[in-house]
């Protein structure tokens, strides 16, 4: 690399670190103080499952090709975080109030200019998981058939999550799945309006 090249790169990544963290798209599609707060909280509670999971993942995980046995090292995190948190139920963290910013949230995206072809995309979307979920069981997408994404316009104005944890969308029921155990952290039924 050239003396001039580098002191480019050096000055735009002087430049990139000086600049203010800016807040997530999440945060400022919640406009109050308030909803941010509750954002930030659900946030904390996702980082904290999955820092616990982890804890629990290198004892059960183990780098491997053979898909069945890929199932049963799962199946074995699975139960495992079971049994680590057997009081889970839907709600431990999409609380009655953050549940409701998120619907606000959602439903502000849903009702913009984006909103058609968002309800197009999830409305043909292949495959979809069913929409009965149950907290700390496996995630229901039958035979092991991959999950549908979610649509990137949507992930912008949700709070980010830690590796392992991913948004899934069935029906209106947005949900909160651990992507190593394939299972269902908690749920939010009517998300979607």
């Amino acid at each position: 690399m050239t003396t001039a090249r580098f002191l480019k790169v050096s000055l735009l990544a002087s430049a990139l670190f000086a600049l203010p963290v800016l807040p997530s798209h999440a945060q400022q599609a919640a406009t109050s103080a308030s909803d941010r707060k509750l954002l930030s909280d659900f946030s904390k509670k996702a980082k904290d499952y999955v820092s616990k999971e982890h804890m629990l993942a290198q004892a059960q995980m183990k780098p491997t090709s053979d898909v069945a046995k890929l199932q049963q090292q799962r199946k074995q995190l699975r139960d495992a975080v079971q049994q680590s948190r057997p009081n889970a139920q839907q709600g431990d963290y999409f609380t009655p109030d953050a549940a409701a910013v998120f619907r606000k949230v959602l439903l502000k995206l849903l009702n913009g200019p984006e909103g058609k072809k968002i309800k197009t995309s999830l409305d043909h979307a292949e495959p979809g998981a069913p929409a009965k979920f149950k907290v700390n069981a496996e995630f229901p997408n039958q035979n092991g058939q991959p999950i549908q994404s979610v649509p990137p316009t949507v992930l912008k104005v949700l709070p980010e999550l830690p590796r392992g944890l991913e948004y899934c969308i069935a029906g209106k029921t947005l949900a909160l799945r651990d992507s190593a155990a394939n299972m269902v952290v908690d749920y939010l039924p009517n998300a979607l309006q």
